[in-house]
């Protein structure tokens, strides 16, 4: 991947205004590469935002770095420093303009070999790629379908969603505007539901759907099961990674976040802001309060207050979880005393 951009292009894109950027040091090219501070060589933009990085910082090569506001250093030759607010979200915001760039829109079309039923309607500023299926009646706004993409029957999709390679949406279910629906993510797949009957298991039909809220992202291969009844719910701006599991009638709160292979069971309420990291599970029928933070790893059986931190199986608060942690590790020596004590008395 290679691309140049002036000093123009970079200030005008980390989001501060130009004007607010304190410039220290001289460099007068292009930029040719993003690089962290220990592998960036002549001609690479990086970021500085954590002391643990300062000696990486003190010997980087970048033309070009992104520190905070504040910060004593002295640029080297040939260095330019830039001092923002907030170095993380100004990279941030400049790595989207180039991917903006790198990765652009498809202008507005239909692909010929897509497959869109007469009764579907599909804004004029959409793009339906290669062999994507639009069913009888689905509404597909603004957005941007790149492949392979199912939109079942019924099924609306809003302004500025991308959906990526072999993404599905089912029947009847609603993505917002602004969503970001990574490859091969399926959403409105039938919710797990059985009733057990004459020793047998019996299906129980899902009928309801899927919706999600404006800026919703869903990463590659994660699914969200359509509601038995009314609707699963995944409210604004909420992310979710890739390999995550969402049950039928899970309702999520706004700005969550969902690590890798985290799974949720069915009918919990997950509240605003909520952070389950990797491999964390959520049995059903809970409420997990906003602002909760489940650690890795971890099985929450119970519901939550506001502002829990856990983590464990069973989850329990992180400070008795790291508490019960350090005991358990003089355990083999409190038992060597035990047995010397035992072996004491018994010689008596």
């Amino acid at each position: 991947m290679s691309f140049s951009y002036s000093l123009e292009f970079i200030l005008e894109g980390i989001g501060d205004s130009v004007e607010s950027v304190e410039k220290t040091g001289d460099y007068a090219g292009s930029i040719e590469g993003f690089a962290s501070l220990s592998e960036a060589r002549e001609g690479d933009l990086s970021f500085f935002y954590s002391n643990r990085y300062k000696k990486d910082l003190e010997e980087s090569h970048a033309s070009v770095i992104i520190v905070p506001k504040g910060l004593t250093i002295e640029p080297k030759p040939a260095q330019l420093l830039l001092a923002v607010e907030n170095p993380s979200l100004s990279f941030a915001m400049l790595c989207r303009e180039v991917e903006f760039n790198l990765m652009p829109r498809p202008k507005p079309g239909i692909h010929p070999s897509a497959v869109v039923h007469p009764t579907a309607v599909i804004s004029p500023h959409a793009y339906i790629g290669p062999l994507s299926v639009i069913e009888a009646e689905a509404e597909v706004g603004a957005a941007t379908l790149v492949s392979q993409v199912t939109i079942g029957r019924n099924a609306r999709v809003g302004d500025d969603t991308l959906i990526g390679a072999q993404g599905v949406v089912g029947a009847y279910c609603i993505i917002g505007n602004g969503n970001r629906l990574s490859e091969g993510c399926v959403i409105g797949s039938d919710g797990y539901g059985y009733l057990q009957s004459d020793g047998k298991h019996e299906r129980i039909p899902q009928i309801g759907i899927v919706e999600t809220a404006s800026h919703v992202d869903i990463g590659a291969n994660s699914t969200v099961d359509r509601a038995r009844l009314g609707r699963t719910f995944i409210d604004e701006g909420t992310k979710v990674d890739n390999l995550v599991q969402i049950a039928h009638n899970v309702q999520i709160g706004k700005h969550c976040l969902l690590i890798a292979q985290s799974g949720i069971a069915g009918s919990s309420q997950i509240k605003d802001h909520v952070i389950l990291a990797a491999k964390s599970g959520i049995a059903g029928h809970l409420s997990v309060g906003a602002n909760s933070i489940i650690g890795p790893l971890s099985g929450v059986y119970n519901s939550l207050e506001a502002n829990s931190n856990v983590i464990g199986v069973p989850a329990v608060s992180k400070l008795l979880y790291w508490r019960v942690t350090a005991l358990s590790q003089k355990l083999p020596k409190l038992f060597e005393r035990f047995n010397a004590i035992e072996s004491l008395i018994n010689k008596n």
